[in-house]
């Protein structure tokens, strides 16, 4: 028996051996080898890796193996940041059921296919790791995945050519496809709906196609909980469906281009959490159905269409609501004040009602809010006074905007804030006039933006003492005076400065290498530019309108940051640097109202990324260079008021594609308008005026496309997003002394032009009907031409315009009176003899009457010439009669004609012989001179003979 038992104690003891040997040796070789394989291969940076050694891979960091099977089941290496390539030698991990490769770096290079071929995946996560290219459809084949995770931040895009293989995924609890390019999938949603089981779903800025969401009437993912869809323009409403997903938590569709209203269905997701619905095109108000969704945290309908009285809605909504910490209203119509509601929301951290048309005063219960940490209410209609009372409570208080009101501001001098600020926007609030002094306490300030505040005299020198913490500085207050301080470059964290619109002197001090924007224009700013602009990181730079001089040096050229120089309106000289790199991200440049000289540089055309070139008002002359059309981003083109010569270049035309703008006149350009100018889809001004260019007003003109657009979509190619240089409306201007010939009935076809001038010509012909139809015609201008006829009656159709010159032409007829023709004086009509009616002072005569009264005419010019002639032959006859009866009429007729006559004759002797007398003259002649006359001043004698 003893034996026996002591036979039982062996083989358990040896059962355990081989257990624990097991557990202590439980890595598999040819897995091992694989996992070596990879990590020879494989970037590692950060030597995360460095522990891959010994016999064990089980111990191995990252590397984790079932205790039944000893193989690799799981490899984590998220945050490893490797790198390089992935052998597929890890193919040979045929048992992995976990793996994890997210943000790491692999080039850009495809999700390797291998992977597909671990068929007990249930979790893959790939994400923000680098990969590109498009993702394999034997992804389909994971038919045990339960979390798919391939979402790729900022790295290169993967894209995805068809949703079909996501639909074999049919255990997917979790997907996320976030910044993938699925612009091509259109089968997303049906797709999405053969996953039953889905839990979170992420979409986020993945390019989906526009897609009505109602078209799928029933859904199976009933037990979603994650809902985003952020960014993606979807162009359509609220689906129906959604409302069925009673376990969504999270909804997050903004920036989807949803579209029509917030339906009373939206009472049904009671397990809300977090609603996100910004940035889309909702209107109407919000349901009141929504009063229960008591688990709400974060609320986001910023920027929509949404309207009502927030007081009403707040007071039906919000009252359950009692978790609710960020309430994100901006952007909307909405209407009422913050009374009465506001006061009861005591777990708010973030309340933001900016851009809507909120009015009456701030109640002193904002105080009440103690966790309040961002409070934004600028660009309402608030008005009232904001005292200490306001915030004596809010402590946590980190930004405060109250920009764009009518508050004043009516802190105490000696008041310190219960709150330490990062950023304080009072942007047009009542501040002024003395600077607060209250700042002085806010020591972590980052951001100040006190424009339009009515802060005026010179800056306290304190305010630059911030050096370690103020990022951001606006005191465009319009009556800041002195001198930027010679500290400036001590304040090391400054990002951006704005001191625009002011009456700031003396010159630009070193600045901080930190500075990144720089607006000092319209000041009174004077010396050179500063010479350091070449270190800094400026991205924009604005120093136009002040007495800058000097010339602009090279090192200009070498700030690779800089996005837009705007240094117009200066007294700058010299040449323009000829020095751009093709690295160089510009977009605008203003060097317009100066004194620069000298051609436009050639380097120019190196700007790949330039839109906006403004020179005009300098002293430019040569030819336009031809690297200039290279910059075929360009959309604003100023040269105007230059001695620019040469034709006008036909690559404007063919390569030059986003104009809008084209200013060249005033300018030395000869030749004829090239027909490429047709060629410009976008283009909305045009002026070639002033030059020396010759032809005819060209017919192409009807060609110019955007020249039709009623309400063009600035937003949509070909307008490319830009605000800086915008122009409001079309606008042709063509005045030269060469052109010549009649306005053409195409440019009629030109609907949406602004302006039309084609003053200054030699244009002949009768105005065309088809002006009248030019409907967005505010100005027209065909003064000193040739022109003739009538005025058309169809110009009364353009009710927007009001400026009007016909002056110096050949016009005749009655003057339209009807509509707009009523607001103008005589002087729109000067110089056209056959024009009548007001406001001339000629009356017209109509023509039934003119016709009477020329009858009329006829018959009393030849009674008058009849009775003329009989009036003098009776008189004639009746002289003759008298002088043949009467002898004594005949004497006395003929003595007064004969003593007529011996008068005449004895001056005109007289006269000539005191003339011809030598000795009549006085030695003291006086000459004087007289308008040019010689006059001489004879001796009288004492009797006249």
């Amino acid at each position: 028996m003893g034996g026996k038992m002591h036979g039982l104690f062996t083989a358990f003891a040896l059962w355990c051996l081989v257990i624990n040997i097991r557990e202590v040796s439980a890595c598999i070789g040819t897995e091992r080898d694989a996992l070596a394989a990879f990590n020879a291969t494989i970037g590692d940076p950060d030597g995360r890796l460095h522990s891959w050694q010994g016999e064990d891979c089980c111990n191995w960091s990252g590397v984790s193996c079932s205790k039944k099977t000893s193989h690799v089941v799981k490899l984590d290496l998220c945050e490893y940041s490797l790198k390089g390539e992935i052998n597929p030698s890890l193919a040979g991990l045929t048992r992995l059921v976990h793996l994890n490769m997210s943000h790491g770096d692999f080039g850009g290079v495809p999700i390797p296919e291998f992977i597909s071929s671990f068929k007990m995946l249930r979790y893959l996560d790939l994400s923000h790791a680098g990969f590109g290219g498009t993702a394999p459809q034997q992804l389909g084949n994971l038919s045990r995945l339960s979390y798919l995770d391939l979402g790729s931040f900022g790295g290169p895009a993967i894209t995805v050519d068809s949703f079909h293989w996501v639909s074999k995924l049919t255990f997917l609890r979790y997907l996320d496809l976030s910044w993938l390019y699925l612009a091509a999938s259109s089968d997303w949603l049906q797709a999405l709906n053969t996953l039953p089981l889905l839990e979170v779903l992420g979409l986020n800025d993945a390019s989906l196609p526009a897609t009505d969401l109602n078209s799928v009437s029933h859904v199976n993912f009933t037990a979603l909980k994650l809902l985003h869809l952020q960014s993606n323009n979807l162009n359509s409403s609220l689906p129906n469906w959604i409302w069925k997903l009673t376990s969504l938590s999270e909804k997050d569709m903004t920036s989807c281009g949803l579209s029509g209203m917030i339906p009373d269905e939206l009472g049904k997701l009671t397990s809300l959490k977090l609603m996100r619905l910004g940035d889309n095109k909702l209107k109407g108000e919000i349901p009141r159905s929504a009063s229960t969704l008591c688990n709400l945290v974060q609320i986001n309908f910023s920027q929509n269409m949404l309207s009502g009285d927030i007081a009403e809605a707040a007071k039906n909504l919000f009252p359950c609501m009692k978790r609710l910490q960020i309430l994100d209203l901006a952007g909307n119509n909405f209407i009422g004040n913050l009374s009465g509601w506001l006061e009861g929301m005591a777990s708010l951290r973030v309340l933001d009602l900016s851009g809507n048309s909120l009015s009456r005063d701030v109640p002193t219960s904002i105080g009440n809010l103690s966790s309040l940490t961002y409070f934004d209410i600028s660009f309402n209609t608030f008005n009232g006074t904001l005292s200490e009372l306001h915030f004596a409570n809010l402590s946590r208080l980190d930004t405060l905007d109250l920009a764009s009101n009518s508050l004043k501001i009516a802190f105490k001098q000696s008041w310190v804030p219960p709150f330490q600020l990062a950023n304080l926007g009072l942007h047009d609030c009542l501040l002024g006039p003395k600077f607060p002094t209250w700042l002085q306490s806010q020591t972590r300030i980052e951001m100040i933006d006190l424009g339009g505040a009515g802060i005026r005299g010179a800056l306290p020198d304190w305010i630059w003492n911030f050096s370690s913490s103020i990022t951001s500085l606006n005191v465009s207050a319009k009556s800041i005076t002195g001198k930027l301080p010679a500290s400036l470059e001590q304040s090391k964290m400054l990002t951006t400065l704005i001191m625009r619109a002011n009456q700031l002197e003396g010159s630009i001090p070193d600045l901080p290498t930190s500075i990144q924007k720089l607006d000092l224009s319209h000041n009174n700013l004077s010396g050179l530019l500063p010479q350091s602009f070449g270190n800094k990181e400026l991205y924009y730079l604005s120093l136009s309108h002040n007495y800058i001089s000097g010339v602009i040096t090279t090192d200009l050229c070498n700030m690779i940051s800089v996005e837009l120089i705007d240094l117009s309106n200066n007294n700058l000289s010299g040449e323009l640097p000829n020095c751009w790199h093709k690295n160089s991200k510009l977009y605008a440049i203003d060097f317009s109202s100066n004194n620069f000289w000298g051609e436009v540089p050639a380097t120019v055309g190196s700007l790949s990324s330039l839109m906006s070139l403004h020179l005009s008002k300098n002293s430019l002359s040569g030819m336009l260079p031809t690297s200039l059309q290279s910059c075929n981003m360009l959309m604003f083109l100023g040269l105007a008021e230059n001695n620019l010569s040469g034709s006008i270049p036909k690559w404007i035309g063919d390569n030059l594609q986003y104009l809008i703008l084209v200013s060249l006149g005033s300018n030395e350009f000869s030749g004829e308008i090239p027909e490429e100018l047709s060629k410009l889809p976008a283009l909305h001004y045009l002026d070639l005026s002033n030059n020396k260019l010759s032809g005819p007003v060209p017919r192409f003109l009807g060609n110019l496309t955007a020249l039709h657009m009623a309400d063009p979509d600035w937003g949509t190619p070909p307008f490319l997003p830009f605000k800086v240089y915008g122009v409001g409306s079309a606008y042709v201007s063509m005045y030269t002394r060469y052109l010549g010939v009649n306005v053409q009935s195409e440019i009629g076809s030109l609907s949406a032009v602004g302006e039309l001038n084609l003053s200054r010509n030699h244009i002949g012909g009768s105005i065309p009907d088809e002006l009248g139809s030019i409907m967005d015609l505010e100005a027209l201008d065909l003064s000193w031409n040739n022109l003739s006829g009538p005025i058309p009656h169809s110009l009364t159709s353009l009710t927007c315009l009001s400026f009007l010159d016909l002056s110096y032409n050949d016009l005749s007829g009655k003057i339209p009176s009807a509509k707009q023709f009523s607001t103008f004086d005589g002087d729109s009509y000067l110089g056209n003899a056959n024009l009548c009616g007001p406001p001339l002072p000629r009356i017209c005569v109509p023509e039934s009457n003119k016709h009477r009264h020329h009858k009329h005419q006829l018959r009393f010019d030849t009674l008058t010439c009849l009775f003329t002639l009989l009036g003098f032959a009776f008189g004639i006859s009746a002289v003759s009669t008298t002088m043949i009866c009467s002898t004594a009429t005949r004497k006395a007729y003929f003595q007064f004609i004969d003593r007529v006559l011996n008068k005449l004759c004895t001056a005109v002797e007289t006269k000539l012989s005191t003339n011809r007398m030598p000795a009549g003259r006085d030695p003291s002649l006086a000459i004087q001179s007289q308008d040019s006359i010689t006059c001489y001043e004879l001796e009288q004698p004492s009797t006249i003979i």
